[in-house]
């Protein structure tokens, strides 16, 4: 009787052992809900919390900076100018007494100065026997543009003749090596036509320049009997020489 007592008191003291176990577990369950319950309140009634949480934008690559600065349709371009006749290496014009930068009159000194050491090429020229110096004015890939003869007073050269070797120099006019002698009489007035130096030239001496002419079809023979009217329209111009 006194162990069936014994037993039955450890039987109840075990019991509120885990009654008390348990309501210790419900009270912390609680508590965490509360708890949750009281985050989830706060996120509600602060919109930050929830702008920081749902914040997925990606960061601003390389290439969206690189499309924000293109520029719109209509925006002043950037890129180089045209060649202009300002730059003596692009300027192909013949007028009185000058071709291109090349003037007549000018010092040799001027004439480096314009086109630099590179563009401008020492050589030598002959004219019925004699041999003097003279100035190669070169273009693209080096090739001659214009031969420039000079004359001399003591230590100062200047430019006394002028060669056109490139067909792209012209004149306001559009005349230049490869025209007809047609276009040229009503372009420029031609004072005169004859033999000179191994070529058939007409001559302008309003523009200075004198105009080589294609005379194959004619023999060299009856060359000093020609006037300006003789001379066929189609005649083409093969040179041409400013003085």
């Amino acid at each position: 009787m006194k162990h069936t007592t014994l037993l039955l008191g450890a039987l109840l003291a075990l019991a509120a052992c885990k009654q008390e176990t348990t309501s210790e577990k419900t009270d912390k369950e609680a508590q965490l809900e509360e708890a949750a319950g009281s985050i989830s309140e706060d996120s509600e009634l602060d919109p930050t919390l929830a702008a920081d949480a749902s914040d997925t934008s990606a960061p601003t690559t390389a290439n969206d900076e690189a499309m924000s600065e293109e520029p719109l349709p209509g925006a002043t371009s950037t890129a180089s100018a045209a060649p202009s006749a300002a730059n003596p290496l692009f300027n192909l014009t013949l007028q009185a007494g000058q071709a291109g930068a090349v003037k007549i009159g000018m010092t040799i000194e001027e004439l480096k100065k314009q086109y630099g050491q590179n563009k401008i090429r020492e050589t030598e020229h002959s004219i019925e026997g004699t041999t003097t110096k003279a100035y190669e004015i070169l273009g693209e890939r080096r090739r001659p543009d214009l031969l420039v003869e000079q004359q001399c007073k003591g230590n100062v050269c200047t430019v006394f003749r002028i060669t056109v070797l490139n067909p792209s120099f012209r004149t306001q006019g559009g005349i230049g090596i490869g025209s007809m002698f047609r276009d040229v009489k009503e372009s420029i007035p031609i004072s005169s036509v004859g033999a000179g130096e191994g070529n058939f030239v007409a001559i302008s001496e309003g523009a200075r320049m004198s105009f080589v002419l294609d005379m194959r079809g004619i023999p060299a023979q009856r060359w000093n009997k020609l006037k300006v009217k003789d001379i066929p329209n189609t005649t083409m111009v093969s040179g041409i020489m400013l003085w």
